[in-house]
């Protein structure tokens, strides 16, 4: 602790015991001088950085140094906080896009590019709007890669129109492999296994062609097969191999939105590589939920926050611990936020609907974020 001067007559002090409000008493060693002054020392980045090292290690509360009561107060600020999502206004080459579920509670949309968080949202789930809150605050990419599900889709062709689309070849094979089974025991579900396996393996255009040539082949081999018909008791009538039958037209589907081989456009290439699977964002979700799992029994919104402050601190530039002390949106003002939407809402959707949304759409969330309209390069 650095000893402060004496301002009256530029001396050295020394402690002289604590006020009533628990701050240090500094007096002057002169006895000529005999002034005194208090000192406020701001503890609250230290116990923000206490908190966040802890939640990032593998230590429970029992094995921390810190008594854990100690431990819990200083945790609760950054409990009390939530982490400012960047503005992106960089445009780069490839971002990936993924929700991490919280069973069926809620969900956290997360964007990464070049190594590094770009931006988080927490949602109910996986709707287009709230995939539209998240691209809204990241410039449009060249590249997107994604599995293609939740709305997501729909949400880039409104945001980031000029942006290209790349499936994650591993979820595309796993919902084939999901319709075929492990082990199939029609011949023509061993070979549309054998496809799917084989796309995930496609490095070069050479790879593409004979991929799309052994699964045209497939469907010659087996039209008649899976245009076969069975009629139940009823009298109605449906498809025999229903699985191999959602599968043909699941591919079909896929080849025809033309979103499975952009890795392999040479103009995208020109730029710089493009991954074919979503394997960068699904590892950091992995990290993710180790984290979740060394500190089980976390209510959900400490969950939620938990991945927030995990997503803060992995962006290019975090905000130092002072800052997110003093400037950080706290709870009280997010539900003054709610509130605000609460009392604005028309009167019939309060009977309707009830509480307005507490994730997602519930709020304007650019009521605290500064908020820029895009515009596509392309």
């Amino acid at each position: 602790m650095r000893t402060p001067g004496c301002a009256a007559c530029g001396g050295e002090m020394k402690r002289n015991g604590t006020t009533s409000a628990g701050r240090t008493r500094w007096r002057c060693k002169d006895p000529g001088c005999g002034s005194s002054t208090s000192r406020v020392y701001d503890v609250k980045a230290r116990g923000l950085r206490c908190g966040l090292d802890w939640l990032f290690s593998k230590r429970s509360q029992a094995e921390h140094r810190l008594p854990a009561r100690t431990l819990r107060r200083r945790c609760e600020l950054m409990w009390s906080l939530w982490p400012p999502v960047p503005l992106v206004d960089e445009v780069h080459h490839v971002v990936h896009v993924d929700g991490l579920h919280l069973h069926r509670d809620a969900v956290v949309l997360i964007a990464v590019a070049d190594g590094h968080v770009i931006g988080w949202h927490v949602a109910r789930s996986e709707r287009s709007a709230a995939w539209r809150c998240l691209m809204a605050r990241i410039a449009p990419p060249d590249v997107l890669v994604c599995d293609g599900g939740g709305g997501v889709l729909k949400a880039a062709r409104t945001v980031w129109p000029g942006t290209r689309i790349q499936r994650c070849l591993f979820h595309v094979q796993a919902n084939i492999m999901e319709l075929t089974g492990m082990r199939p025991r029609l011949q023509a579900g061993r070979r549309l296994r054998r496809i799917a396996v084989a796309l995930a393996r496609v490095r070069n255009k050479d790879d593409a062609a004979a991929w799309l040539v052994s699964y045209n082949q497939w469907e010659q081999d087996f039209a008649g097969f899976l245009d076969e018909q069975s009629r139940y008791a009823d009298g109605s009538v449906n498809d025999a191999h229903q699985r191999l039958v959602k599968a043909r037209r699941m591919i079909r589907r896929r080849i025809r939105e033309d979103q499975l081989l952009t890795f392999l456009d040479e103009e995208l290439m020109a730029a710089g590589p493009v991954p074919s699977t979503n394997n960068l964002v699904e590892s950091w979700n992995g990290r993710l939920r180790d984290m979740l799992r060394h500190h089980r029994g976390l209510r959900l919104i400490r969950r939620l926050k938990a991945i927030c402050w995990w997503c803060h601190q992995h962006t290019e530039r975090p905000e130092t611990d002072a800052w997110l002390a003093a400037n950080a949106i706290t709870d009280r003002r997010l539900e003054d936020l709610y509130k605000h939407a609460w009392e604005q809402s028309p009167q019939g959707m309060h009977e309707t609907f009830g509480i307005p949304m507490r994730y997602g759409t519930g709020i304007d969330w650019n009521d605290f974020h500064t908020h820029v309209e895009w515009t596509s390069n392309n």
